[in-house]
């Protein structure tokens, strides 16, 4: 559209209704359904090289702390002047292998939570049990030795663990999720279309339907049971007309 508007003009040819341009149709853009928070995420560091609107993990902190999983934030005020372990969670950045004189693979890892960016030296054992885990973008959960030198803090990787499986056992029951616009529903049933192969717990999910035309709350219970983790629940979250959620 905008080429042909162009031609138009630079053929100096006055249209039909004046100005050059105006008697070509407007074309008619497709309205698909809008990314969800991970899917943004994701292709703002794919544009950018960062996250702009928020972190990967941002709607798992709530689990991670009943966990005992820290921040970077923690882990650093805690290691100051003392070797510690702790659990901490991060979205891979950048892996970088590299072989010791004796031929052996050790990699430096880098990871970034909502807290800031940090870095994990890992040596051979680790690096092989780790798998398919170290991808750039995959949200993990890393068991640390922490120390600080010079000022600088320093982790050793001891193992690595996928976020999804170490909340395995800490979803929520159930989802009520809190609507004030019916044009919400079809965004909300494709959010929970989108099942997890892996064994994650599921859960029921109600909604709580209030607006001015209704005489009240209307709860209506969904059939079946849903995947019910953070991050299904950080996607319906950001949904237009959907005001809260809440877990039972």
């Amino acid at each position: 559209y905008s080429a042909a508007c162009q031609d138009e003009k630079n053929s100096s040819q006055s249209s039909l209704f004046g100005d050059s341009g105006d008697d070509l149709p407007v074309p008619r853009l497709p309205m698909p359904e809008d990314w969800d928070a991970v899917e943004r995420l994701g292709e703002e560091h794919k544009a950018f090289g960062f996250y702009l609107s928020g972190h990967p993990l941002d709607d798992y902190m709530p689990a991670l702390k009943r966990e005992r999983v820290q921040t970077l934030e923690e882990v650093t005020h805690k290691a100051e002047g003392r070797k510690i372990g702790a659990k901490m969670a991060g979205t891979v950045a950048a892996v970088q292998i590299r072989k010791s004189a004796r031929g052996n693979r050790f990699a430096f890892v880098g990871l970034s939570d909502p807290s800031g960016h940090y870095e994990v030296t890992v040596f051979s054992d680790t690096l092989e049990a780790a798998g398919d885990l170290l991808k750039t973008g995959e949200n993990v959960v890393v068991s640390v030795e922490a120390d600080m030198e010079g000022g600088q803090l320093k982790l050793l990787a001891r193992g690595f663990q996928a976020v999804d499986s170490a909340l395995a056992n800490t979803a929520a029951v159930g989802l009520k999720v809190f609507l004030n616009e019916a044009e919400a529903v079809p965004s909300l049933v494709t959010r929970l279309a989108k099942s997890d192969s892996r064994r994650i717990p599921k859960g029921p999910v109600n909604l709580i339907l209030f607006h001015p035309d209704l005489p009240g709350e209307v709860e209506i219970t969904l059939p079946g049971e849903y995947d019910i983790t953070p991050q299904i629940k950080g996607a319906i979250k950001h949904i237009p007309g959907v005001v809260t959620i809440e877990e039972f």
